[in-house]
């Protein structure tokens, strides 16, 4: 760790990556918005990553992508999003070649139920990308901090790794989490497996000022 604040290959490795603790969740929630500078709640990172909101397990998926796709635009409008953001990557990838535009998530999805069929699976071609050097060749330390991420079979189970080229660990670590295991939640049931492990590797983190206050909250739990 470098001067207290700065870590580098950081991995966090969570089994069940859809629990949560509400209560915790709260007392984070108070100290992001109550700090200096405020930050934004743990569910609107989550929802970044994946708008749960807009999702329901009822319905066919191409409703749901056909929600998000509907308020797609005006969200590109808000001036952080102009790059995107974690879900449009996902669904709308070269969302700005209209005629091109992928969907990475649907995709996988198809090539899992695939190998579900078949008695020997490949494993490990089930690959998802965030960074796109075309347009974030010029990117600093803004969007996106995601850069890709791999899922793979493990029996019954379906594991994902996210590899983050910067992290604000304190900010938005635990909305991450959140949003990638809802992520992992449905690309599992959408192909007909197990919840797995969520891995992520921040090659860079930036822990912030909140140890204190994070350090407060872990110790009521004790």
């Amino acid at each position: 760790m470098d001067n207290g604040h700065n870590c580098y290959n950081l991995i966090v490795e969570i089994e069940n990556p859809i629990s949560e603790n509400v209560a915790i969740k709260k007392e984070i929630d108070a100290v992001l918005i109550g700090a200096k500078k405020p930050q934004q709640k743990i569910e609107t990172v989550a929802n970044t990553i994946f708008p749960k909101v807009l999702c329901s397990y009822d319905a066919p998926r191409e409703e749901f992508y056909r929600r998000f796709h509907a308020i797609y635009p005006n969200l590109r409008k808000i001036r952080k999003n102009m790059g995107g953001t974690y879900f449009g990557r996902l669904v709308s990838w070269k969302y700005e070649d209209r005629h091109h535009s992928f969907n990475q998530v649907e995709n996988t999805i198809y090539k899992l139920i695939e190998a579900k069929s078949k008695p020997r699976p490949i494993k490990v071609r089930y690959e998802m990308s965030i960074y796109d050097p075309s347009l974030d060749k010029a990117s600093y330390i803004g969007f996106p901090c995601m850069s890709f991420i791999s899922l793979k079979i493990r029996g019954n189970f379906l594991d994902m790794t996210v590899l983050y080229r910067n992290q604000f660990f304190g900010s938005k670590a635990y909305g991450n989490y959140l949003g990638l295991g809802r992520l992992l939640e449905f690309i599992s049931r959408s192909s007909g497996y197990e919840v797995g492990k969520l891995t992520c590797i921040a090659t860079h983190a930036n822990l912030e000022g909140y140890k204190r206050a994070f350090r407060r909250i872990i110790d009521n739990l004790e």
